[in-house]
């Protein structure tokens, strides 16, 4: 099932669910009267169905919850391909997934989860914008139903039990945070976050007799207007060449195994241009996430756009550069204890960020901010991209 199909699914199914639940649930609500004290739960599920980089962001929160001492399971409700970074975290007793691929399978994978999930203690909705996942949290009958809302999803009051305000003009972590602080637990350090996950990930260490640069270029098909040209990355390879002027760079290009011509085509590219200097692999479709996650803990630096890996190589405490448009790094980077370990270039638009804003990118693909970010000096048409014909 295609995105724009699941998208318009839970728009109009899941606000017609809405509109059909939400006076019964209040007033079964008032009329059980159930304690939702959140300090006493035992058994806690999350849902994440789209966008893994926001479970490595949420990490510190769901670290917390893990370690609470009368926590005994930790859940997953997640999708296939969300799965594999629950998975490389290795902090969820278990991930139950929902096939998408069809209508059929959404059901009664559903379904399934929903009888999985019956009387949870707590249920965490980690997606803001979706109707569906609120109606799923709802069916499962959990005493305690955490999710968040903005100025516009007023339709969650009522449903969920346990409601956080997300300004997403801020920082998304701060919201991960109060997740945890409101279960009874301390988010955990940046130190605590990366020695836990380098131990569960078995994670190497960059060797300094050699220089090892992992590229992520690629992202999910949610907001695909975060990627660079080829060129682009060629340019941006030739200053960090500068940087290590003795012997031959290794180059290592990551990517989801969808992507494996992509990185074909960009690994031509850069041996076409700088020839006996690199060398160049390209690991999409060869190594699973895990396997690409514990490579990184070995590269000299990670280059990358907005995307779970750049969230994955912070967690790791690599040196990162990353490159952000239609995104912003102030609402999506926590900060660092050592800011010199993260080069962030942006370059700030009026229209820019816009996902999660418009349901389209404004500027129809132009991606003028993209485009200076990797490089500000470049030559790109300024006249508003913004503006609706």
């Amino acid at each position: 099932m295609r995105l724009r199909a699941r998208l318009l699914l839970d728009l109009y199914v899941g606000g017609m669910l809405h509109a059909i639940l939400k006076i019964p649930t209040i007033l079964l609500g008032r009329l059980l009267g159930r304690d939702h004290d959140l300090t006493r739960c035992q058994e806690i599920a999350v849902l994440k169905l789209l966008g893994g980089g926001s479970l490595v962001i949420a990490y510190p929160a769901l670290l917390a919850l893990k370690k609470l001492p009368h926590v005994r399971k930790l859940v997953l409700v997640t999708t296939p391909a969300i799965k594999p970074f629950g998975d490389t975290l290795g902090i969820f007793d278990e991930i139950v997934v929902i096939r998408e691929d069809s209508f059929i399978h959404l059901g009664t994978d559903s379904l399934s989860a929903i009888r999985r999930l019956f009387r949870f203690d707590a249920i965490i909705d980690l997606e803001i914008y979706s109707r569906l996942t609120t109606v799923f949290s709802l069916l499962t009958c959990a005493r305690n139903r955490v999710g968040f809302f903005t100025s516009i999803s007023f339709w969650r009051r009522g449903i969920s039990t346990h409601l956080l305000f997300c300004n997403v003009s801020n920082g998304i972590y701060f919201f991960y945070d109060q997740v945890a602080q409101i279960f009874g637990a301390r988010p955990a350090g940046e130190e605590e976050c990366t020695r836990t996950f380098r131990n569960a990930l078995q994670a190497g260490e960059p060797n300094p007799a050699e220089t090892h640069l992992a590229i992520a270029p690629t992202c999910s098909a949610l907001s695909s207007e975060r990627m660079l040209l080829p060129g682009e990355w060629a340019d941006i390879l030739a200053k960090r060449l500068d940087m290590y002027p003795n012997g031959i760079v290794r180059i290592h290009l990551f990517g989801a195994p969808s992507d494996a011509k992509v990185l074909d085509a960009l690994k031509d590219r850069l041996s076409g241009r700088f020839g006996a200097r690199i060398e160049v692999g390209n690991h999409a479709g060869k190594t699973n996430l895990r396997e690409s996650v514990r490579m990184l803990s070995s590269m000299t630096e990670v280059l990358c756009i907005d995307s779970a890996l750049l969230h994955f190589s912070r967690l790791l405490g690599m040196y990162t550069i990353s490159y952000w448009g239609p995104t912003d790094p102030r609402v999506l980077v926590r900060p660092r204890a050592n800011s010199a370990l993260d080069e962030i270039h942006h370059v700030k638009l009026p229209c820019s960020p816009c996902i999660h804003v418009s349901h389209q990118p404004p500027c129809k693909g132009k991606n003028i901010c993209i485009r200076l970010a990797a490089n500000p000096t470049a030559d790109v048409p300024m006249n508003p991209p913004w503006v609706l014909h």
